[in-house]
């Protein structure tokens, strides 16, 4: 049976496709022979339409997604700007709480272990979720999501500006502020696959730049507020700037799915049982671990130098000033090259520079340029991620292959701090000293190095896949279902340095 046709123009005042009237209930898939989970509650008048309608197109050819690649898309990339000001920028800013808790003994008991808790919880606590986040998408619409994760995430910030015990700080600006915000952030990220094809990654890249502006305006004034008022006012301070832009980008946002159709499901068994999504899971869980280490010690690694809190906190600034300047100058380059192509390349530079360049480190200076030159390119999964997701499961699933990304995202955010302040050799007479930091550094660089290889592992699959997919559909591979295609592990072996395109 060939797949449905669908035609979609780039306004919404276009006229609908043959099948675009069904309703849209129509999204969660029925139970099918591969087992997939149904959470469809559609009559069964309805199922026989839908049936009928599909059936109809049975000679229309392989499905075509149309997708505008501009247009109101740039709006919904300072939506996604926004969003990521107000999610993973204003995370970001936790390397100078976790500075300032471990050096003022801020709750009385608490280990440096237990603060690199609160961080990872962030992650750990919210990722996970992503499965019912979208789910929760389909049933009750993106929107509404957004807006209960911006509610929870301002009564977390808010809350943990009154706690004065461990246990408190541990579930507001851990657990709580952790799932309001990954309600947000990973929710958003499903737009603008949905308005870019060819210049994907670019919009990606200037989206994704809102993390380094983020990452900017909740470390050098954040530590100005701590200094002058204390921790409790910058909390409150932040709690009310990241509502205040969730609120600005959620009356931009507007979603595709009338026209894309995507699958909002808990668990699909082909994205689960398919090779290339576990290559994706490993490749992201080893990059995280690196990127969670380098931002959240870069601040009390410049203080073990000799510098102050207030340089320690412009130097993990610069972090995020690289993402800012070079993350979307990064996604131009993936749209010319590939996402997956250019990551390996800029994974492997990622880790020569954490070992050859961060264990010599004994000035400001150095420790700024290398902070500069990391923080632009070590967060590259944020722009490759969606595209090869897509690329994996097809534009309409990648909603539920981001989810099983993200579970394994959340793992690895969780542990990563932990790992980080874990592998930090111990003060002499209660000093630091910038030795200390080599265990951690060579962490990096090996993590990032595994991530190149497990890279080049996906390429060689992804290569080999869309060679068999050219044969069965002749059509673009992601508007495709390509999951049930088996691909031979000689074949991957085969491919791996094989030139092919924009992988």
């Amino acid at each position: 049976m060939s797949a449905i046709e669908v035609k979609a123009v780039d306004t919404d005042t276009a006229v609908p496709s043959r099948v675009e009237g069904r309703r849209r209930d129509s999204q969660f898939d029925h139970e099918s022979e591969n087992g997939d989970l149904d959470f469809d509650r559609k009559s069964e008048s309805t199922q026989k339409e839908d049936e009928e309608a599909i059936s109809s197109e049975t000679d229309a050819g392989p499905l075509q997604l149309e997708v505008p690649d501009g247009g109101y898309g740039w709006v919904i990339v300072l939506a996604c700007f926004f969003f990521n000001i107000s999610t993973w920028g204003s995370n970001a800013g936790y390397a100078i709480y976790l500075a300032h808790y471990l050096n003022n003994n801020t709750f009385p008991g608490a280990t440096k272990i237990d603060f690199g808790i609160v961080g990872g919880i962030v992650f750990g606590c919210g990722l996970p979720l992503a499965p019912l986040y979208n789910y929760m998408v389909g049933r009750i619409g993106l929107k509404s999501v957004i807006v209960i994760g911006i509610t929870i995430q301002l009564a977390g910030t808010l809350l943990a500006s009154f706690s004065t015990k461990y246990w408190q700080i541990l579930l507001t600006q851990g657990a709580c502020e952790g799932v309001g915000m990954s309600m947000v952030a990973l929710t958003n990220v499903n737009l603008l696959p949905q308005w870019f094809r060819k210049k994907r990654s670019t919009a990606i890249g200037f989206a994704a730049a809102g993390s380094g502006m983020g990452g900017i305006i909740f470390n050098l004034p954040m530590q100005q507020i701590i200094n002058k008022h204390g921790f409790r006012w910058s909390l409150r301070v932040q709690a009310i700037m990241c509502a205040s832009l969730s609120v600005i980008g959620l009356f931009l946002a507007r979603s595709r799915e009338k026209h894309i159709r995507p699958v909002y499901k808990i668990y699909d068994r082909q994205v689960w049982r398919c090779f290339g999504i576990w290559l994706e899971v490993i490749y992201l869980m080893l990059t995280m671990l690196g990127y969670v280490v380098l931002m959240y010690n870069l601040a009390d690694f410049t203080r073990s130098l000799g510098y102050t809190a207030q340089q320690g906190s412009v130097v993990s600034t610069m972090v995020s000033v690289g993402s800012l300047t070079i993350r979307p100058f990064c996604g131009r380059i993936l749209d010319y090259y590939g996402p997956v192509n250019v990551s390996i390349f800029l994974h492997a530079i990622v880790g020569v520079f954490a070992i050859a360049m961060w264990i010599p480190i004994r000035n400001l200076a150095s420790a700024i340029i290398f902070a500069f030159i990391e923080g632009g390119m070590m967060g590259t999964l944020w722009i490759a991620m969606p595209p090869v997701t897509a690329k994996i499961v097809g534009l309409r699933k990648m909603g539920v292959g981001l989810a099983v990304n993200w579970i394994f995202l959340g793992v690895a955010g969780f542990v990563s701090p932990i790992i980080g302040i874990d592998l930090k050799s111990k003060d002499i007479d209660g000093h630091s000293f910038p030795a200390q930091y080599r265990n951690p550094a060579i962490f990096v660089g090996c993590v990032y190095f595994g991530s190149a290889i497990a890279l080049l592992i996906m390429r060689g699959w992804i290569i080999a896949r869309s060679k068999l997919a050219d044969e069965r559909f002749g059509a673009r591979e992601e508007d495709q279902d390509s999951l049930e295609i088996s691909v031979p592990p000689m074949a991957t072996m085969r491919n791996l340095f094989t030139m092919y395109g924009k992988i």
